[in-house]
């Protein structure tokens, strides 16, 4: 990896060895096996996924996430007035969340609440740092309890995000192609482990629509906060477009 631009920005040493999880065989975005989980009885919703109980230590809503390895995201429409709307769906295309990014001239930078099919609100992700350094986002389950973080690390050839539990100890690592080299195209990105040494995961970027990949047995909260970081890409993304995009109008 590269050194980052600002020293201050390096990654903290660690004192214990990160998680460890079986190798992962990653599979193409429309051809992934994966386990369903147990239901029980309660709302059957056309085209969403089962209801499931309640399962203690799990935050309301999130239940589904534990039986899951894989997530897909579509963007569903955007204006600049009332923000941008995507379906969170499992691999078979049954919608488990709907996200909506609301776009405010006052307030927080970056913020975006997830509702589960019976429109409760069970994730938000903040972003209220105006500092033009840090780019960091909260992400809360339920809505006011912070179980974790992504922030985006200053690195020039790379992009590189750090998954933090609610301790803001680093979890995981996100890696993959700069936003200055590759931000129209289809990219992948890597899940690590934060000493670099496993790669236990992926983020596929295909049309603007996203597949998360993770072990089956990643923490409930860590998987959140995954799914957070990926919308935060797609917002980090979407700045670098629009910018380039003024530059070119600009220049001609």
């Amino acid at each position: 990896m590269s050194e980052p631009d600002d020293p201050l920005a390096c990654p903290k040493a660690f004192d214990e060895q990160p998680p460890s999880y079986p190798p992962v065989e990653f599979s193409p975005l429309t051809n992934l096996e994966q386990q369903q989980p147990q239901t029980s009885s309660g709302p059957d919703l056309k085209g969403a996924v089962p209801y499931m109980d309640k399962i203690p230590g799990v935050p309301p809503g999130l239940e589904y996430l534990t039986q899951i390895n894989q997530i897909l995201i579509h963007p569903k429409y955007f204006t600049t007035q009332s923000g941008k709307t995507y379906e969170i769906k499992n691999n078979i295309g049954q919608q488990i969340f709907i996200a909506h990014s609301d776009q405010k001239c006052c307030g927080p930078l970056y913020d975006v609440m997830i509702r589960d099919n019976s429109n409760m609100d069970v994730i938000h992700l903040l972003e209220i740092c105006k500092c033009t350094c840090t780019h960091q986002i909260e992400v809360h389950s339920p809505p006011g309890t912070i179980i974790g973080y992504a922030t985006l690390n200053w690195y020039t050839h790379v992009t590189s995000l750090s998954i933090s539990n609610a301790s803001k100890e680093t979890v995981l690592l996100i890696i993959g192609p700069s936003f200055r080299t590759n931000i129209f195209g289809d990219t992948n990105f890597e899940v690590k482990s934060r000493d670099e040494t496993q790669t236990i995961g992926q983020i596929i970027r295909d049309n603007d629509q996203f597949s998360i990949q993770f072990p089956l047995d990643l923490e409930v909260n860590i998987k959140v906060v995954l799914l957070g970081a990926t919308l935060y890409l797609d917002h980090l993304v979407e700045i670098k477009r629009r910018e380039l995009e003024r530059r070119t109008r600009h220049r001609n």
